[in-house]
This record gives C-alpha cells, structure tokens and sequence, in this order.
C-alpha cells in the first residue's frame, strides 16, 4: 500500500495497535474550513463512529510524529484497525460513515478518485484563501461530546 492508504512509511505500526472503539479523524485545528467541516460531521454522526480531533490535539496512540507532520498536510484518518487513510480517500471513507456508503464507494472507484483527489488538493492547499474569502471566523472544532449545540456554524 502506498501513501494513500495502509501504514504508511514512518508512522510506526499504528495497524499493530490494538483496535480502537471508533474511527480517529485528524483535522487541522489551525484551518477554519477544517473546523467548519468537523462540526457539520460531528452533527451529522448520528450512529457515534468517527472521533473528530484536531490533529494538534491529538493522544499518543494513536498520533505519531511521522503522522503528526503528515496531518499538516492533509486529513487522516486511522480506522478502528489501525488502517491509516488520507487526503481525499479518508475525506470519502469518513462520509461514508456519516451514511453515504453508497457515494463513497462510487467516488472512490477510478476514474472518479482520480478527480476527487485533485478537487481535495486544490482545496486543501487554498484552504485559508477560502475561509478569508468566505470571511469565516476561528477555527472551531466539534464542541466536546455531550455539550450544549448552541454553537452555530
């Protein structure tokens, strides 16, 4: 497996790892899109199985340095089996979890990954642009599990 999915080069044996209670999704907490984009998630979760952190927050395990560094870079996410994922296909699996199976598994197949990973770059690397343009504010995370939703996006 390549730098897409799989362990990924340098960052430790994370699929080794005991298995955890729910899929960890790794965001920048620096990146007000990124923020936007957890706390619609974090609603939209209804069945509790991704753990939306910001991947400067994030416990060791299952953070690593090596993935640490790679985290400022693009979304991660590592699996319930230690499995890593990222940029585009980690966006499609933790949709597909929020209960679009279906699309992620369409998006995903080539051809369309192809352009889905390209839309994800673009995005990605102007994600600052954006949120200015958008004039959105800080960049919030989910609230805590159990708090208040007064929060509003």
């Amino acid at each position: 497996m390549g730098a897409q999915s799989g362990t990924l080069s340098g960052m430790g044996d994370i699929s080794s790892r005991a298995a955890y209670p729910r899929h960890w999704v790794f965001w920048d907490g620096e990146c007000t899109l990124c923020g936007r984009a957890a706390r619609w998630s974090e609603r939209h979760d209804e069945s509790r199985r991704l753990e939306l952190v910001a991947y400067q927050q994030a416990p060791s395990p299952p953070m690593t340095e090596a993935l640490e560094r790679a985290c400022a870079d693009a979304l991660h996410v590592v699996r319930r089996d230690g499995q890593v994922m990222r940029a585009g296909r980690a966006l499609l699996f933790a949709y597909g979890e929020l209960g679009h199976p279906w699309m992620a598994q369409v998006f995903a197949r080539r051809p369309l990954i192809w352009g889905v990973e390209i839309v994800y770059w673009l995005v990605a690397r102007n994600r600052r642009r954006i949120s200015r343009l958008l004039s959105w504010g800080g960049a919030e995370g989910p609230p805590a599990r159990g708090a208040s939703e007064e929060r509003e996006p």
